[in-house]
């Protein structure tokens, strides 16, 4: 299963964001959206933010991904 993952922008330069999910930063291309700012919320696939989110679409998703990993850790 692929997912999107939430995370807050931190930093951007250039096309590039620097964010962070669950405690751990990553890159992603920004390109695709809409005037983005530091502090915005995202969803990322494959190294693209797909689009902003608010910060209570992140976290229904965060709480989404850590019930996945819960239900696959119990396999």
């Amino acid at each position: 299963m692929c997912l999107a993952i939430p995370g807050k922008i931190k930093k951007i330069e250039g096309s590039a964001a620097l964010f962070d999910f669950k405690g751990h930063e990553y890159m992603a291309d920004v390109s695709l959206v809409a005037n983005p700012q530091v502090g915005d919320w995202i969803l990322m696939h494959d190294g693209r933010a797909m689009s902003k989110i608010t910060e209570k679409e992140a976290e229904e998703n965060l709480e989404f991904i850590e019930k996945q990993e819960s239900d696959h850790s119990h396999n």
